[in-house]
């Protein structure tokens, strides 16, 4: 039997990511890339939805170690779960109302790395990041990225087929709730049919502002304060921005130990769509009434009314709905990336 090389860098790739085109001109990619990495690496492509959770815990259990995602955001999201040991849970709403965070995350093979290579048609995690270099580029500097650690932010949300089973998700960019959410997940539905993320996009937010409601929602930060909020759009960041620009969390840094919690709410299509846009600000929204804004280690989110289903996305996919909450762990995982230019 032959003896396994811990040490061997294993890319895993997404060849559906930036419209399939990673894959498509991976071969050409890989031609001019081969000489800038290690001697002893391997390939692997991912064929269907969490087959980078499953690949990167495999390979982690029996040793691997050095792990690069290239993809978007999603295919990042998931190879970044593969570091932990998360197993979805049956637990009914008023068990959640008590459900207490573990103190600390389990890491599935404590020496692992993740190497950070976006490769998608957004590549949002980057911009929060402040990476300048994608895909080949990025590839080429694969040797010099810089070693660092990162705050995981850890998602209890409820399945949306089964409200009695509640899913585990790492997060390392942002979630979004409502509004946000349900634009992104109208919009992957429209991409079947429009392969084009720009069309997709803009026909998702015509359709889906015009008649989104805003939910009562129950919010509880940090175990003690509580908020009854009539919200159109929650977002939970690690991370600055978001998908299309939009600079949600202006004082987010990755390795604080802390939740950017921004609350979006009492709004009608038209003032949704203006409070949208001021997310590309810098404003810290102070003297915003309709924009609560907080920092804490912890949040909770229940709709009020049993039967609602508010949306819930993380990392730019569709995960499930309310109730969901959040917790974020100081520093959980390794990462490697290019030298940023953002307050990490």
């Amino acid at each position: 039997m032959n003896k396994i090389n811990t040490n061997e860098m294993i890319l895993i790739l997404n060849p559906n990511s930036q419209g399939g085109n990673t894959g498509k001109n991976w071969i050409s990619t890989y031609s001019k890339v081969k000489e800038f990495l290690p001697k002893n690496h391997r390939i692997i492509f991912t064929k269907k939805t969490n087959d980078g959770i499953f690949d990167t815990r495999k390979l982690l259990r029996k040793g691997y170690k050095n792990i690069v995602a290239i993809g978007g955001d999603g295919t990042i999201n998931e190879i970044a779960n593969g570091f932990f040991n998360l197993q979805p849970q049956n637990r009914n709403i008023e068990n959640l109302v008590k459900f207490s965070f573990d103190t600390k995350l389990k890491l599935v093979n404590p020496n692992g790395v993740l190497y950070i290579i976006p490769s998608g048609s957004r590549n949002v995690l980057a911009r929060s990041f402040g990476l300048k270099h994608q895909g080949e580029r990025a590839l080429k500097r694969i040797k010099q990225m810089k070693r660092r650690k990162m705050d995981a932010i850890l998602a209890l949300i409820t399945d949306k087929n089964s409200r009695s089973l509640t899913h585990k998700r790492i997060i390392l960019n942002a979630a979004e709730i409502g509004v946000g959410a349900e634009i992104i997940d109208r919009s992957k539905k429209v991409r079947r049919k429009v392969k084009s993320r720009f069309v997709s996009t803009v026909a998702s937010i015509v359709a889906t502002l015009p008649a989104y409601n805003s939910n009562e929602c129950d919010i509880v930060i940090d175990g003690h304060k509580r908020i009854s909020s009539n919200m159109t759009m929650g977002v939970i960041a690690n991370g600055r921005f978001l998908g299309g620009g939009f600079k949600a969390a202006p004082r987010a840094k990755f390795s604080d130990g802390l939740l950017d919690i921004i609350i979006l709410k009492n709004s009608g299509s038209l003032k949704m769509l203006d409070k949208l846009i001021e997310l590309k600000g810098a404003s810290t929204y102070k003297f915003e009434e309709d924009i609560l804004y907080y920092q804490a280690s912890e949040v909770k989110f229940f709709p009020k009314e049993r039967n609602v289903t508010v949306t819930v996305s993380v990392d730019g996919e569709p995960i499930g709905i309310l109730p969901a909450m959040f917790k974020s762990y100081h520093d959980a995982l390794t990462i490697k990336t290019e030298t940023s230019s953002s307050r990490i």
